[in-house]
Protein backbone atom coordinates (compact mmCIF):
# COMPACT_ATOMS: atom_id res chain seq x y z
CA UNK A 1 0.00 0.00 0.00
CA UNK A 2 1.47 3.30 -1.02
CA UNK A 3 0.89 6.13 1.22
CA UNK A 4 -0.19 9.71 -0.55
CA UNK A 5 3.30 11.75 -0.06
CA UNK A 6 1.59 14.60 1.78
CA UNK A 7 0.01 11.69 4.67
CA UNK A 8 3.01 10.07 4.70
CA UNK A 9 5.22 13.74 5.22
CA UNK A 10 2.90 14.69 8.28
CA UNK A 11 3.04 11.26 9.76
CA UNK A 12 6.76 11.56 9.89
CA UNK A 13 6.65 15.26 10.69
CA UNK A 14 4.36 14.60 13.73
CA UNK A 15 6.24 11.59 14.79
CA UNK A 16 9.68 13.51 14.86
CA UNK A 17 8.13 16.30 16.82
CA UNK A 18 6.84 13.84 19.43
CA UNK A 19 10.01 12.10 19.63
CA UNK A 20 12.55 14.66 19.70
CA UNK A 21 12.48 14.81 23.50
CA UNK A 22 12.77 11.26 24.03
CA UNK A 23 15.64 10.48 21.62
CA UNK A 24 17.75 13.88 22.05
CA UNK A 25 16.76 14.34 25.28
CA UNK A 26 20.41 15.98 26.87
CA UNK A 27 20.27 18.54 24.37
CA UNK A 28 16.39 18.77 23.65
CA UNK A 29 16.14 20.28 27.34
CA UNK A 30 18.39 23.38 26.66
CA UNK A 31 16.09 26.25 25.33
CA UNK A 32 18.46 27.72 22.92
CA UNK A 33 19.02 23.61 21.16
CA UNK A 34 15.06 23.66 21.26
CA UNK A 35 14.57 27.05 19.93
CA UNK A 36 17.06 25.96 17.22
CA UNK A 37 16.05 22.93 16.23
CA UNK A 38 12.65 23.64 16.15
CA UNK A 39 13.81 26.39 13.21
CA UNK A 40 15.41 23.65 11.08
CA UNK A 41 11.73 21.79 11.70
CA UNK A 42 9.18 24.65 11.27
CA UNK A 43 11.46 27.87 10.64
CA UNK A 44 13.42 27.35 7.33
CA UNK A 45 12.35 29.32 4.00
CA UNK A 46 14.54 27.66 1.61
CA UNK A 47 16.45 24.18 1.70
CA UNK A 48 19.87 26.16 1.65
CA UNK A 49 18.40 28.02 5.15
CA UNK A 50 17.86 24.54 6.38
CA UNK A 51 21.47 23.30 5.79
CA UNK A 52 22.38 26.57 7.23
CA UNK A 53 20.94 26.21 10.31
CA UNK A 54 20.89 22.67 10.90
CA UNK A 55 24.84 22.47 10.41
CA UNK A 56 25.02 25.31 12.89
CA UNK A 57 22.98 23.45 14.97
CA UNK A 58 25.58 21.08 15.19
CA UNK A 59 28.30 22.84 15.54
CA UNK A 60 26.82 25.32 18.26
CA UNK A 61 26.38 22.00 20.59
CA UNK A 62 28.93 19.77 19.37
CA UNK A 63 26.71 17.00 17.92
CA UNK A 64 28.55 16.01 14.94
CA UNK A 65 28.92 12.61 16.34
CA UNK A 66 25.30 11.94 17.87
CA UNK A 67 23.67 9.19 15.61
CA UNK A 68 20.09 9.80 15.85
CA UNK A 69 20.51 13.29 14.38
CA UNK A 70 22.73 11.65 11.88
CA UNK A 71 19.65 9.70 10.73
CA UNK A 72 17.10 12.31 11.14
CA UNK A 73 19.64 14.60 8.87
CA UNK A 74 19.65 11.46 6.31
CA UNK A 75 15.67 11.53 6.01
CA UNK A 76 15.23 15.50 6.16
CA UNK A 77 13.31 15.00 2.72
CA UNK A 78 10.74 12.82 4.59
CA UNK A 79 9.95 15.02 7.52
CA UNK A 80 11.11 18.81 6.85
CA UNK A 81 8.23 20.99 5.76
CA UNK A 82 10.43 22.81 3.75
CA UNK A 83 11.19 19.91 1.12
CA UNK A 84 7.39 19.66 0.49
CA UNK A 85 6.78 22.90 -0.54
CA UNK A 86 5.20 21.61 -3.73
CA UNK A 87 2.82 19.58 -1.98
CA UNK A 88 -0.42 21.30 -1.05
CA UNK A 89 -1.92 20.64 2.16
CA UNK A 90 -3.70 24.25 3.27
CA UNK A 91 -1.10 23.72 6.33
CA UNK A 92 -3.34 21.27 7.71
CA UNK A 93 -1.34 18.09 9.78
CA UNK A 94 -2.69 15.08 9.67
CA UNK A 95 -2.91 15.15 13.55
CA UNK A 96 -4.90 18.08 13.29
CA UNK A 97 -6.94 16.07 11.17
CA UNK A 98 -7.12 13.30 13.20
CA UNK A 99 -7.88 15.78 16.75
CA UNK A 100 -11.31 17.65 14.84
CA UNK A 101 -12.70 13.91 13.81
CA UNK A 102 -12.19 12.42 16.92
CA UNK A 103 -13.86 15.78 19.03
CA UNK A 104 -16.68 15.13 16.03
CA UNK A 105 -17.18 11.21 17.15
CA UNK A 106 -17.00 12.49 21.03
CA UNK A 107 -19.88 14.93 20.25
CA UNK A 108 -22.16 12.10 18.14
CA UNK A 109 -21.51 8.65 20.44
CA UNK A 110 -21.58 7.79 23.96
CA UNK A 111 -19.82 4.23 25.04
CA UNK A 112 -22.77 2.73 25.39
CA UNK A 113 -24.50 3.75 22.08
CA UNK A 114 -25.35 0.46 19.58
CA UNK A 115 -24.33 0.98 15.92
CA UNK A 116 -27.48 1.39 14.28
CA UNK A 117 -27.85 4.65 16.94
CA UNK A 118 -23.73 5.68 16.10
CA UNK A 119 -24.80 5.44 12.48
CA UNK A 120 -28.09 7.90 12.97
CA UNK A 121 -25.73 10.39 14.62
CA UNK A 122 -23.19 10.14 12.58
CA UNK A 123 -25.27 10.65 9.23
CA UNK A 124 -26.82 13.85 10.99
CA UNK A 125 -23.76 15.37 11.87
CA UNK A 126 -22.17 14.70 8.55
CA UNK A 127 -25.35 17.01 7.19
CA UNK A 128 -24.67 19.74 9.64
CA UNK A 129 -21.52 20.21 8.45
CA UNK A 130 -21.91 19.85 4.97
CA UNK A 131 -24.91 22.70 5.60
CA UNK A 132 -22.46 24.54 7.22
CA UNK A 133 -19.34 24.61 4.57
CA UNK A 134 -22.23 25.77 1.88
CA UNK A 135 -23.44 28.41 4.09
CA UNK A 136 -20.09 29.73 4.41
CA UNK A 137 -19.17 29.01 0.79
CA UNK A 138 -22.39 31.03 -0.19
CA UNK A 139 -21.72 34.03 2.54
CA UNK A 140 -18.04 33.94 1.49
CA UNK A 141 -19.28 34.35 -2.43
CA UNK A 142 -22.30 36.45 -2.59
CA UNK A 143 -21.47 38.87 0.42
CA UNK A 144 -20.08 42.11 -0.62
CA UNK A 145 -16.68 42.65 1.65
CA UNK A 146 -15.99 46.35 2.64
CA UNK A 147 -12.63 46.80 4.23
CA UNK A 148 -12.84 49.16 6.71
CA UNK A 149 -9.69 51.26 7.38
CA UNK A 150 -8.73 53.64 10.65
CA UNK A 151 -7.03 56.65 9.64
CA UNK A 152 -6.65 60.69 10.25
CA UNK A 153 -5.47 60.72 6.84
CA UNK A 154 -8.79 59.47 5.04
CA UNK A 155 -10.42 61.09 7.98
CA UNK A 156 -9.94 64.86 6.84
Amino acid sequence: MQLHKCFRRHVIDYAVAKNAAQHISSSYGKPEFKKQFNKCFYGCHSEREFQASWNDMISTFELQDHECLKKLFELQEKWCPIFTMDTFSANIKSTQRSESTNNVFRQISTRTMDLINFIHHYEKKTKEMRLAELEEDYRCKYNVHRLKVRSKILAL
